[in-house]
């Protein structure tokens, strides 16, 4: 008993040490650029308002897949790449932030095969026609016509004019022509309202948020009138930003740190509420807590799953501790982003994925506790496996930038949102669960002696109380989204993909239930077919977003594919290795 509480005490704290790590800002002295006071400036975007820190990380992830860059061996934080960038300083062409994996597109621009897969903006320029060409002819074609390499240029492609347009709304005026000032100025009034960054907030002089550009077009000489209606009388908080920029272009840091005061004082005088939350988004940036909980996760499971074949309680003890306090900063996260959003947990795919792994790691838990002495670690080996694998899922899903987007109209609804998403995505996670269980049971009794008669029935207990609360809640979920479709669309059914999807999981644990209980099957078999439940509740998940039609189709990305075959086949290949005869098993008491 003593040597266990020493070990929990020794786990608590290493998670501690494991996650403060990195979520203080970087200590900085008074007569350097305080960029962490820049990081807490707030920015529009899509129709959300955040920190530039949430913005930089955004925008660095979709070029790049990363939240930072690596420079001669050193961290660049998103921060610095992105004000090194909108300032105009020269080293930024440098960076290597843009991620070209496919080696026909690297070959038709010139550009060598290298580790990472990373290259510069300037290392693109010479072939930025080609590109362009390119992926006009690509846009061209209908969807099914294009192949590999069309969908690889385009992918490239989209992501030079995002950066571009980004870089191109702080763009210096005093570096345009007088004669092109007028066509400049009418152009990014017209894009005010498409997704550029708006950098100037709401204050006394300017009713709305707008770009920096075209704010700074005001304070030039020659640009003292009225273009198209549209009011672009000199702002101040504008003013403040581009001799900020120019500052810090020029490196100088006290310039820089006097129009920072002074931009946050004019800020916090007109618009005070502009800075709600946005200190709290930039801890939740820093905290990184869903991959350090993912990391944390593969660790239990790996301790786990020794102390499990090696009956080893000390190891299942520190596994359940750790899962435990991966858990808590986990669920943390989740409630942050809720905060932050104004929405509830599960709003799109990559929401989805946490709450699911979220909620497996909770049922792990539950399970643990309660066959503690009967099946001790398998609630470990559940909860450390489901919960590192969504979060390594969610944070692919996360490549496409801001995972807290403002919801489209249809989607909306808070009520809905916090029902039948929910309450179905708790179903999701019960068959996951139970399959996630079926795939121990079937690998522990074919190549272990560790499934004996005792632990083969509480594991099918195990997979029989999960499937029950799967179909009870895949069932209810399914009528609530009925409801929902009632209310938007007029209609309770209609057929659509994901639909069909939702109802496949309420009667593939239908049919599990009656073959146990018409003794079709026994433990064996019930685990089989729990893991066939994998197939099928991935389908609805993910594969159905696939097809790209029905009402569900939006919102959704087309990248997960190719890992969705993935599962599928490996799900398949231990369904058929649970068909082997039991006497082939190394459990041979079944």
């Amino acid at each position: 008993m003593k040597r266990s509480i020493i070990t929990n005490i020794i786990v608590v704290l290493f998670a501690v040490w494991f996650f403060q790590s990195g979520a203080k800002p970087p200590k900085e002295a008074e007569t350097d650029f305080q960029l962490n006071a820049f990081a807490h400036l707030p920015v529009k975007l899509e129709g959300r308002k955040k920190p530039i820190d949430t913005f930089a990380r955004n925008l660095l992830t979709v070029l790049s897949d990363k939240q930072s860059v690596r420079v001669d061996g050193e961290g660049v934080s998103a921060v610095k790449w992105l004000l090194d960038n909108i300032s105009g300083r020269p080293e930024a062409m440098d960076y290597k932030v843009f991620r070209i994996e496919n080696l026909d597109v690297l070959s038709s621009l010139g550009l060598e095969e290298r580790k990472r897969f990373r290259y510069s903006y300037r290392e693109l320029l010479p072939a930025l026609n080609t590109l362009d060409g390119a992926a006009r002819s690509a846009y061209g074609k209908e969807d099914r016509q294009r192949d590999l390499y069309d969908k690889q240029v385009m992918k490239v492609a989209n992501k030079i004019y995002l950066f571009q347009n980004v870089m191109a709304s702080f763009e210096d005026p005093s570096s345009i022509p007088q004669e092109q000032l007028m066509a400049t100025a009418q152009r990014y009034m017209r894009l005010e309202n498409y997704s550029i960054p708006l950098v100037i907030p709401p204050n006394s002089g300017n009713p709305r948020w707008r770009p920096l550009m075209s704010t700074l077009l005001a304070s030039h000489p020659a640009m003292n009138t009225v273009i198209e209606g549209h009011d672009i009388s000199v702002d101040p908080l504008a003013v403040h930003m581009g001799v900020m920029l120019a500052a810090y272009r020029t490196g100088n840091a006290d310039l820089f740190n006097n129009e920072l005061m002074e931009y946050g004082a004019v800020l916090q005088a007109d618009n005070p509420a502009v800075f709600d939350k946005l200190a709290f988004e930039v801890f939740y940036n820093r905290l990184g807590a869903f991959m350090k909980s993912a990391t944390l996760y593969l660790l239990v499971f790996i301790l786990s799953l020794f102390g499990w074949l090696l009956r080893k309680e000390g190891l299942i003890g520190a596994a359940r501790a750790l899962m435990v306090c991966a858990f808590i900063p986990h669920t943390f996260a989740i409630i942050a982003r809720c905060f932050l959003s104004g929405y509830p947990p599960v709003t799109n795919l990559y929401s989805s994925a946490i709450f699911i792994g979220w909620a497996a790691v909770a049922a792990g838990i539950v399970i643990e506790l309660v066959f503690r002495k009967k099946a001790a670690g398998m609630g470990n080996l559940v909860g450390g496996i489901a919960g590192f694998a969504t979060l390594l899922i969610a944070h692919f899903l996360a490549g496409d930038g801001d995972t807290m987007e403002q919801m489209r109209a249809v989607l909306d609804t808070r009520f809905w949102l916090a029902t039948h998403v929910i309450t179905i995505s708790f179903g999701y996670m019960a068959t996951f669960v139970a399959g996630t269980i079926g795939v121990f049971y079937i690998f522990g009794g074919l190549f272990t002696r560790r499934l004996d008669e005792e632990t083969s029935e509480n594991l099918y207990r195990m997979m029989y109380g999960t499937t029950c609360f799967a179909l009870l809640l895949s069932f209810v979920g399914t009528v609530l989204g009925g409801l929902w479709a009632d209310d938007s669309w007029g209609r309770f059914w209609g057929w659509d993909p994901k639909e069909n999807g939702a109802l496949l999981i309420v009667i593939w644990n239908a049919i599990m239930l009656h073959a146990r209980y018409g003794m079709m099957v026994k433990n064996r078999g019930f685990a089989v077919m729990a893991v066939a439940g994998n197939i099928v509740t991935a389908w609805s998940w993910f594969g159905v977003n696939q097809l790209g039609v029905g009402l569900h189709s939006y919102g959704f990305t087309q990248s997960a594919s190719f890992w969705l075959l993935v599962f599928v086949l490996v799900q398949f290949t231990v369904v058929l290795i649970g068909l082997v005869p039991t006497r082939l098993w190394k459990s041979s008491s079944l």
